[in-house]
């Protein structure tokens, strides 16, 4: 009798790949889970505001400072000179000029990188504060006088545009 039959070895499961990829699945979904746990406790929300009610009341008085700089003509030119670090805005009003301003740059997503300076006047209606840079961003600009009676609003990409100028007709919020 001739037996041609063969015997096949077959290897352990834990010498097998298929068995370490099934298993692989479930390990690394906590795995992933894990980490996205640990980066949104560790994480601030920054672009959600805590007191978001009341700044959007706000938002109306805000219109009221805007729409007050539009019926007296109010309107800025803003820009920042390298060499000397000065942050300059030329001013021109129907009304008296201030003696000094408030310039605020808003960062649109990280409230820890927002900047407010005070510009006092120096001759006429130009403004400056001296300061070391500004960062490249998108920034909301917001120019109010001192006595806080009206405001002006743009947005600026710095540094790609060298200076914004604020009218009434292109204010943004």
């Amino acid at each position: 009798m001739n037996d041609n039959s063969t015997t096949e070895v077959i290897e352990p499961w834990y010498k097998q790949g298929w068995p370490w990829t099934l298993i692989a699945i479930p390990f690394l979904t906590v795995v992933a889970g894990v980490i996205t746990i640990i980066i949104a406790s560790n994480t601030d929300d920054s672009l959600v505001q805590d007191d978001y009610y009341k700044k959007g009341l706000a938002i109306n008085s805000n219109l009221a400072l805007t729409q007050f700089a539009a019926d007296n003509q109010i309107a800025a030119t803003a820009y920042f000179d390298q060499a000397s670090k000065l942050l300059l805005v030329k001013l021109s009003s129907g009304l008296e000029l201030p003696t000094s301003l408030t310039l605020t740059l808003s960062h649109p997503t990280l409230d820890q990188k927002d900047r407010s300076y005070k510009l006092s006047q120096l001759v006429g209606n130009e403004y400056a504060a001296e300061i070391d840079s500004i960062e490249a961003a998108f920034w909301h600009v917001s120019i109010n006088d001192e006595s806080e009676k009206w405001q002006l609003k743009a947005r600026w990409l710095y540094p790609d545009v060298k200076q914004i100028d604020i009218t009434p007709e292109n204010q943004k919020e």
